[in-house]
């Protein structure tokens, strides 16, 4: 026994869990995300009890540890303690995958084969779902299918997510939208165009499909900064973004692909409301905003907390007449508001901080925060284990190892 611990090597046993991790975030199974970042905490205490030293590592990621501390104070504060208990231990990635890393410097060469594993585990199950809604339709003859309280395309938004329990079609866009980043950091900077071709074609047709609307956005945002990185002059990249922008404007009026969200947002007026026949993807966020700010002006400091915040916009949805949004109990759809009403000012403090102090260092991270960022404005993207975990290790794995 003692030949074969000897033997172990947990620097490589911590490299196959973090790969892993990559394939598992992006994909369905990512219930899996709990065993994983567990075996990495137990690596790490085999290898830090080996060694007994105390490591250098990347200060930035333990802001990580702040937005903990949000969670840990709001088990004092809140009135449902089971609940905030719930998401403190939801939120637990936080605190073990930057201690997991701590004494762990990946190379360059792992943290490429680490963005190589995501970017094709996020095709091969965006490609899974599109095969599972072909396979549906010419089983049922039907193109759409009942989910989330309407009828949806098997093809798109929550008919093509539905082959996996609770696969945020957001966050899988979210995923598409990372990966594209990260073809261009692993293939096109080494030149192997045709394969960057392929696989960028692939993941805009995923987001495409999605439909989410930020998910487009995203895309059409990085398209964008890739074109104005390949030229020099600053009258071309004016011009290009000036172009950028008229043909936004067009596509919106045209909408050529008649994207259902953007016709709903044609034919009714924006107003605060969540009525059936009125509300439209901005308008019924406006409610959920307005409702949630409410309730920060009522606590400002530090918020009802993550534990009492369902209960109380519930309450204040049914007084503001928003009887849709108290009846799917939305959260704000806004993770900056969203931490505004259950953390206060000092919640979002800390997730301020977190975000935007790894631009004053030289890491990978930073395109992936404004990505991630840009998400956050219209999407509780930390209040589901998938995003907790997809954030937390990104964040970390991209400032720990590398350059």
């Amino acid at each position: 026994m003692s030949k074969l611990i000897q033997k172990y090597n947990p620097n490589l046993a911590h490299f196959i869990i973090l790969i892993g991790l990559s394939i598992i975030i992006p994909s369905g199974f990512y219930f899996l995300e709990g065993s994983l970042i567990s075996l990495l905490f137990f690596n790490w205490l085999f290898f830090w009890a080996k060694n007994k030293v105390i490591f250098k590592t990347n200060k930035t990621i333990f802001l990580l540890f702040g937005l903990f501390t949000v969670y840990l104070f709001g088990l004092i504060t809140t009135s449902d303690f089971s609940e905030q208990l719930e998401a403190t231990t939801k939120h637990l990635s936080y605190i073990i995958i930057p201690f997991s890393l701590i004494g762990f410097k990946l190379t360059e060469n792992q943290i490429q084969a680490i963005k190589k594993t995501f970017i094709w585990s996020t095709i091969t199950f965006v490609v899974l779902a599109v095969i599972y809604a072909f396979y549906s339709y010419l089983s049922t003859g039907k193109s759409t299918i009942y989910v989330m309280n309407s009828v949806q395309s098997k093809f798109m938004y929550y008919g093509l997510t539905r082959v996996f329990d609770s696969w945020h079609p957001t966050y899988v866009s979210f995923f598409c939208n990372l990966s594209l980043v990260f073809v261009y950091q692993v293939y096109y900077t080494s030149k192997a165009y045709r394969l960057s071709i392929i696989t960028v074609i692939v993941l805009l047709t995923g987001v495409f499909l999605l439909n989410s609307f930020i998910g487009l956005l995203s895309s059409a945002f990085l398209i964008l900064i890739f074109v104005l990185n390949l030229v020099k002059s600053i009258y071309t990249k004016t011009t290009i973004t000036a172009l950028a922008i008229l043909f936004s404007i067009i596509f919106y009026h045209v909408n050529p692909f008649g994207l259902s969200k953007i016709e709903k947002l044609k034919q009714t007026e924006i107003s605060i409301t969540d009525f059936e026949f009125e509300r439209n993807i901005l308008n019924l966020r406006l409610a959920k905003w307005q409702t949630s700010l409410e309730i920060f002006k009522e606590q400002p400091l530090f918020g009802v907390s993550a534990g009492d915040y369902k209960k109380v916009v519930v309450e204040r949805y049914k007084q503001n007449g928003f009887d849709y949004a108290a009846q799917h109990q939305y959260a704000a759809h806004n993770f900056y508001i969203y931490t505004l009403a259950s953390s206060g000012l000092i919640g979002l403090l800390f997730l301020l901080i977190a975000l935007i102090f790894p631009f004053f260092k030289t890491n990978d991270a930073s395109v992936f925060i404004i990505i991630f960022s840009l998400f956050c404005f219209t999407e509780d993207m930390l209040l589901r284990q998938q995003g907790v975990v997809a954030f937390s290790y990104f964040y970390t794995i991209l400032q720990t190892g590398g350059k």
